[in-house]
């Protein structure tokens, strides 16, 4: 993400909090039900949608929904063929030139950082926007995933009434993953504003080989959970789960969220990641957030951009990656000569991928830091 959106994304947690602590890891609220979407046979898929504007769609018809979005498989109901079509080509051509990334990013992963981890603790993804494609791709072994952004949450289309521009506009909004590997805030700001971030989360999981077996939305507050399968899981294997939450995490974001913390830490600790995030820790309005994270994370996998770097020189157990580099425009008085000063004692292991703002692998870097005990 970049500076303007992140600026308000203080208060993105706060909403957070609700649904992803005891709720996010529970079950979202829902009252009445109606029908979503056409399906393969036409029949339709039972919602429920209480007070709180909650859609929910399951089974195959949910697989069905996210590989339209994906721009994978048509459905026979949906209207805007053409648009769709141009589309899907539009996305066939963004994930080729995209794979060799997403193979970089699983081969590094179960190599050099799934080893790191403790095992079964959620992911945080604190300043993701919809950004599912590293959160999944790097850790591939987490059964539960929180994504936090200020990004809105809208409803999904009804195929049978697609609104005009709808795949357009998700198609530029995915863009810049696959352009640059990371969001720009201030664009997000804009691209996500009508259609919201489900679609664009819903369909990364599908072309991402996950078979999608939940969709689950509500609006107020912003909230998406998504559970999913592989082809390589075997029977019993439980189903992945990601709740993205529409949440402000700056100090004054907090405060009209206030238990979102508590009911977050419920579900603790984390594995947080950390990447492109504005370099927002470090600036007082978000004091309460890093204090936070230093707290309730048991790993921080981040790039300069997260908790800064003098804050971890005690207390945490440290592994660079890449070469650092001081960050450019707009960002170019962030740089940290503790951060630089630790990369040149040491001998980084090698980073086979571009992470955070810098946009060439050799220039990227990428720090562990596992808490101490």
């Amino acid at each position: 993400m970049t500076i303007a959106r992140r600026e308000l994304l203080g208060s993105a947690l706060a909403t957070a909090g609700a649904l992803l602590g005891r709720r996010a890891f529970g079950q979202m609220p829902t009252t009445a039900t109606r029908v979503i979407g056409g399906g393969g046979g036409g029949a339709g898929v039972a919602a429920e949608e209480p007070a709180a504007e909650t859609t929910r769609i399951s089974g195959p018809e949910a697989n069905r929904v996210a590989r339209w979005l994906a721009g994978l498989d048509p459905l026979p109901t949906a209207d805007a063929p053409g648009e769709w079509k141009a589309y899907a080509a539009q996305q066939d051509t963004a994930w080729r030139s995209t794979a060799a990334r997403v193979r970089a990013l699983r081969a590094w992963s179960g190599s050099e950082l799934l080893p790191l981890l403790p095992p079964g603790l959620p992911l945080l993804y604190p300043f993701s926007g919809p950004d599912a494609l590293h959160a999944i791709a790097l850790f591939a072994d987490r059964p539960k995933l929180v994504l936090v952004g200020l990004e809105p949450v809208r409803p999904l289309p009804d195929p049978a009434r697609v609104p005009d521009g709808y795949f357009d506009q998700l198609g530029s909004s995915l863009a810049d993953l696959h352009r640059l590997a990371f969001f720009r805030t201030r664009i997000m700001a804009t691209d996500f504003e009508d259609d919201g971030v489900a679609g664009a989360l819903a369909a990364t999981i599908a072309r991402l080989g996950g078979v999608v077996t939940l969709i689950e939305t509500g609006v107020s507050p912003g909230r998406v959970r998504l559970t999913w399968t592989t082809p390589s899981d075997p029977p019993t294997h439980a189903p992945r789960q990601l709740d993205y939450a529409s949440v402000d995490l700056s100090n004054l974001g907090l405060l009209q969220r206030h238990r979102f913390f508590a009911d977050l830490a419920a579900g603790g600790p984390f594995v947080t990641l950390l990447k492109s995030a504005s370099f927002l820790l470090g600036e007082p309005r978000f004091t309460q957030t890093t204090q936070w994270l230093l707290e309730q994370s048991a790993v921080l996998v981040q790039d300069d951009s997260g908790v800064p770097f003098h804050q971890l020189e005690h207390g945490w157990a440290l592994r660079f990656f890449g070469r650092y580099v001081p960050p450019g425009h707009p960002f170019a008085d962030r740089g940290q000569p503790a951060l630089a000063a630790a990369f040149a004692r040491r001998t980084p292991s090698p980073l086979p991928f571009s992470f955070g703002y810098h946009t060439t692998a050799d220039h990227s870097h990428l720090l562990v830091a596992s808490k101490e005990h």
